[in-house]
């Protein structure tokens, strides 16, 4: 008998093969769905990695803001929850809104790996117009350089 456990804290769970395979569909129609909302993630998983999900809503994070035990949340998640409660939704330890601070390696690497998947599965036209969009944004730039050293 095969026994699965996620740490050490986690009993451990038998789980025989027909509930695996409804937990595979049920993947799938999780993966389906996050396509959906636009938030999907590397095409080797159905599911965005459990990392990237904000504990509060259970959403990839959006503008991640770290606490002071570590943890990492949506801005306006942790926000929210800070004017219910002074804990960490957590470790329960004591929180206030001047022990978060922006996650910018987190939202940087929500970003890249948004772009990477956004990407890979993008129509040709979808690449021509990022394309488009990138030729435009350098234009501009030039442009208003160009008009303010007149």
């Amino acid at each position: 008998m095969e026994e699965l456990s996620a740490g050490p804290l986690v009993p451990a769970v038998d789980k025989p093969n027909a509930s695996r395979a409804a937990a595979a569909a049920a993947a799938a129609d999780t993966g389906a769905s996050a396509a959906a909302s636009g938030d999907t993630f590397p095409a080797s998983t159905s599911e965005p990695d459990k990392d990237f999900l904000c504990p509060i809503c259970m959403q990839i994070i959006k503008d991640a803001f770290l606490t002071a035990c570590g943890h990492s949340f949506c801005y306006m998640c942790i926000i929210t929850h800070l004017r219910n409660k002074n804990d960490c939704p957590c470790c329960g330890h004591y929180l206030t809104n001047t022990n978060l601070f922006p996650n910018f390696l987190l939202d940087k690497l929500l970003k890249k790996t948004s772009a990477r998947q956004i990407s890979k599965t993008a129509s040709p036209v979808e690449h021509f117009r990022q394309a488009l969009q990138k030729v435009s944004c350098a234009f501009i730039l030039s442009l208003d350089y160009n008009l303010s050293n007149m």
